[in-house]
């Protein structure tokens, strides 16, 4: 079974790392982020989705540096379900995008473009990629990280109005729609890397995972004067906090292991 990665697979890690990267420099420079996005976003909501695609900057550039397809797997049906949601959350308000406000082409045609070339690519490497049965060794980390963020962009997709009240900022419904496109394409592949048992398979996964909550809690530390007080701000560093420890010790024990292997 050839389970090498194209080209052309390559090509569209690429396209993508590329699109992610632009968006990824707001979180050090926030004013870029209501010029690419169609919607107004704080410094605060602005460095939070630069922080997002900074995520997707980095699990495509590990992309074209791993060695099989089964590595990459997971990102690539990632990127195509988070672009998806980002369509089906714009195409209903394509109405809002009236004279004098410029119309969204660019965003549109890219979050149009890129699930339809996901969905070619995984079409194209069917079979190439069979999951052995079983499941992962981290997959008790994967499932609660999975029910977290699950419940989370449930909420902010279908409650925005609800969501924005209990959030720990300042929050227009469209940036909370907006956000659980990422918090549910993040839970989806959760669950299939808890399926999965090989490592190589769910490490770009977990490594993309720490570096965005890593870089989460920094960007909250940036504003916190912009935080409520109360408990939904203890919520959000805590459970960031918990997120950063559990997916750093899983890489870790990950490290000892290949170690461990390598010296028998």
């Amino acid at each position: 079974m050839d389970r090498s990665i194209p080209v052309w697979l390559r090509a569209f890690f690429l396209l993508v790392m590329v699109q992610a990267l632009v968006v990824a420099l707001g979180v050090v420079a926030p004013a870029l982020i209501p010029r690419l996005l169609p919607w107004d976003a704080s410094p605060l909501n602005a460095r939070f989705i630069a922080a997002l695609y900074a995520m997707g900057w980095l699990s495509t550039l590990l992309c074209l540096r791993a060695h099989s397809y089964a590595e990459t797997r997971i990102v690539l049906i990632e990127v195509g379900l988070v672009t998806m949601l980002l369509l089906l959350i714009t195409l209903p308000r394509l109405a809002e995008f009236v004279p004098p406000r410029p119309f969204p082409w660019g965003w549109l045609l890219s979050y149009l473009a890129d699930p339809l070339l996901v969905a070619a690519l995984l079409w194209r490497m069917r079979g190439r990629d069979a999951v052995p049965p079983g499941r992962s060794r981290l997959a008790p980390l994967f499932w609660a990280y999975a029910l977290v963020l699950g419940a989370a962009g449930m909420v902010l997709l279908a409650l925005p109005d609800l969501a924005a009240r209990i959030w720990p900022w300042e929050l227009p419904a469209v940036l909370g729609q907006i956000y659980s496109t990422f918090f549910l394409g993040i839970a989806a592949c959760a669950l299939l890397a808890a399926r999965d048992p090989r490592p190589s398979a769910t490490r770009i996964f977990t490594i993309a995972n720490l570096f965005v909550l890593a870089l989460v809690l920094v960007v909250s530390l940036l504003h916190l004067n912009r935080f409520a007080a109360g408990a939904s701000a203890w919520a959000w560093f805590g459970l960031c906090g918990l997120g950063v420890m559990a997916f750093g010790r899983a890489l870790l024990q990950r490290r000892s292991a290949r170690l461990a292997g390598s010296l028998s």
